[in-house]
């Protein structure tokens, strides 16, 4: 990661694969969702590709330490994970109860494939079956997928889902190509971490 990259962090205590990919993936897009993104840092962030870095807190302590943090953050809780997102930072400006925590590594047992939060809207993400992605890895990109849903479905819609959020997970493979015209929004990675840059990692259903 550059230091000099403009990210959102996102920090989470996770509990299974799902929960914690969920967890992760609704902080960050509920941040989004009620942010200000006509001005910097949001707008700066968007332009730049939403990188985002999820770290990972080990103990409940953890968690207590960031929200000292002088930041303001949404925090959801999904299961026994928990997850809080940042508006966007100068990575190498993150502060030390953040920057300390581990950013690699997460990586959860899969006991399922398929996964639904409840919710007013519940947006369905796929996950590329074909794609090796750690559980930290895998929650980027389903948050990234779930901003682009933010940004591109209808604010009344998006109002409901932020008042309920639901979410459903799909571990299946799929190729690049989004299908009927409007469909789906797939995600490619950047090629900052692990996977080739262009893969389709995820893609997000727009039909509702």
């Amino acid at each position: 990661m550059n230091p000099d990259n403009l990210v959102q962090p996102i920090v989470v205590l996770p509990s299974n694969h799902f929960e914690t990919i969920a967890a992760a993936a609704l902080a960050s897009a509920l941040a989004c969702a009620g942010a200000d993104r006509s001005g910097a840092p949001w707008s700066d962030w968007l332009s730049a590709g939403f990188t985002k870095s999820v770290r990972r807190a080990k103990r409940p302590a953890d968690l207590d330490r960031v929200r000292a943090v002088a930041l303001t953050r949404t925090e959801i809780g999904v299961g026994e994970a928990v997850a809080m997102a940042f508006a966007p930072i100068v990575y190498a400006d993150s502060p030390p109860p953040i920057s300390r925590l581990q950013v690699s590594g997460l990586d959860l047992a899969r006991e399922q494939t398929t996964f639904t939060l409840p919710g007013a809207i519940v947006p369905q993400v796929q996950i590329n079956a074909t794609v090796a992605m750690t559980t930290g890895k895998t929650a980027a990109q389903v948050a990234h997928a779930l901003g682009v849903w933010v940004l591109t479905m209808p604010s009344e819609l998006v109002h409901s889902w932020v008042e309920n959020p639901g979410l459903e997970l799909v571990t299946c493979p799929f190729s690049g190509d989004t299908g009927e015209p409007g469909s789906w929004a797939v995600v490619r990675d950047n090629g900052l971490t692990e996977i080739p840059a262009g893969t389709a990692t995820v893609r997000v259903g727009l039909q509702f």
